[in-house]
């Protein structure tokens, strides 16, 4: 009885030490420990609902307040040479509400993403300040695809998942979204999770860790299989080309082969690798419709939101899917006919902007430290957020609306991780390929 009391005391006094040791620390460590925990917590459990998506970018906010106030001259919104492009963002977004011919419908679809989509980028590039970082967000990317993959296995072998007790629809699985969309989740979560195997090769051999990163994420290709998305199906065999054209190597041949087989084997495993299916999809009569809207509204759009009652204003109808379609399954053509070609313009600034602005800084990088040089696996793992940002952009040729917020709101997270890596990388490139002073690392 004596030891155990003894061992209890001594237990709370280490927890005291600790406790006084976290608030000796400059406040800002504390504030960004708050905040990287909770950013970590909601790529976790990003499919579990719309209340956790709703709720964590704001919990999220709540640290990254006070971590602004007391570190803001290490800020990495202060030090990013490319604000601008976020300037050019939200112009689209107002020309998409301000000259809506609905301004409150178009204020209501584009207002759904404040606290999510347009506030996670912010949250997410002050959570990488170096590697260990980055490792443990990968493994928060692991760790969802490896829950929601079982969720899938669960839904396949009775009817309905076990988070939110949804069905499959039209032989679909669909998760814990309650929509076969969860391929698309699926997918996009995949991507940075595909880093894993650089963590692992760390820690064990080849084989051990060629086992342990099929044992972690098999569930999650379950799942894409069984959600037969194509457009998921897609932009996982996009980021292995990508992942091919950031690292070069002999081996590229190998590695392209590898990525249309796997376009191939995943439509093959859904069953829609028929060219009837595609020749007949609903998708092409969507994407007329758009386009008649968008000539309509050349310049400043239609307005973000109004797909569906802009084609029924024009006395049209899709040929295949109900009249009741909400977005043109294309992120290119609802960007265009919501917002002319002046929000367009804007948005793409935007967009390809950071995908070449990611693109000129992590690529030399990643080739300097896969040649040797030390920096652990920093630009590995930062290569695949940045490919995760392009392939959503993949995903979207065939899916969603701009303002999707799930799919906006991963999106932006994987942005805001990349722009966190690349400011405060071991090595920050100038465009040139050479280091570029002042730049990089946490000081």
């Amino acid at each position: 009885m004596r030891a155990y009391l003894a061992a209890t005391k001594a237990g709370i006094r280490r927890l005291g030490e600790r406790a006084q040791s976290i608030w000796r620390n400059p406040p800002e460590n504390l504030w960004f420990s708050c905040l990287f925990w909770s950013f970590w917590f909601s790529l976790v459990s990003f499919p579990v609902g719309y209340g956790m998506r709703e709720v964590m970018p704001l919990v999220c906010l709540l640290f990254l307040v006070p971590y602004w106030r007391d570190n803001w001259h290490k800020s990495v919104w202060r030090r990013l040479d490319a604000r601008f492009l976020f300037y050019c963002l939200w112009g689209m977004v107002l020309i998409g509400i301000v000259f809506s011919e609905n301004v409150v419908t178009s204020l209501l679809h584009a207002g759904t993403g404040i606290n999510k989509g347009f506030l996670l980028p912010f949250i997410a590039m002050e959570c990488v300040r170096e590697e260990k970082d980055l490792r443990r967000l990968v493994w928060a990317c692991a760790l969802a695809c490896f829950w929601q993959g079982l969720d899938g296995l669960y839904q396949a072998f009775t009817g309905a998942d076990f988070v939110m007790g949804y069905g499959i629809r039209g032989g679909r699985l669909t998760g814990s979204l309650g929509d076969y969309t969860v391929g698309n989740y699926i997918a996009l979560a995949l991507i940075p999770a595909f880093a894993l195997w650089f963590v692992l090769r760390q820690l064990l051999p080849r084989p051990a860790a060629a086992l342990l990163w099929c044992a972690t994420l098999w569930p999650a290709f379950f799942l894409l299989a069984g959600a037969a998305s194509r457009s998921a199906a897609l932009a996982v065999a996009a980021a292995l080309g990508l992942w091919l054209l950031l690292a070069g190597g002999q081996r590229r041949w190998l590695l392209a082969l590898c990525s249309g087989g796997a376009l191939a084997l995943v439509l093959a495993f859904q069953g829609r690798l028929h060219l009837a299916q595609v020749a007949g999809d609903g998708r092409w009569s969507l994407w007329n419709l758009g386009w008649k809207v968008f000539l309509e509204h050349p310049w400043l759009g239609a307005g973000a939101g109004r797909y569906n009652e802009a084609f029924r204003q024009l006395g049209l109808t899709p040929e295949k899917d109900v009249i009741t379609i909400s977005h043109p399954h294309n992120i290119f053509l609802d960007m265009l006919y919501a917002h002319g070609l002046v929000g367009f313009a804007l948005g793409m600034v935007f967009l390809a902007g950071f995908l070449l602005w990611g693109y000129r800084r992590i690529r030399p990088a990643l080739r300097a430290e896969l040649a040797g040089a030390d920096t652990g696996i920093y630009w590995r793992m930062a290569a695949w957020f940045w490919i995760a940002f392009a392939c959503w952009l993949v995903n979207g040729i065939f899916g969603h609306d701009f303002y999707r917020i799930w799919w906006l709101a991963l999106a932006m997270s994987y942005l805001g991780v990349m722009i966190g890596a690349v400011v405060n990388g071991p090595v920050a490139p100038s465009p040139d390929g050479h280091a570029a002073p002042g730049e990089g690392g946490f000081c």
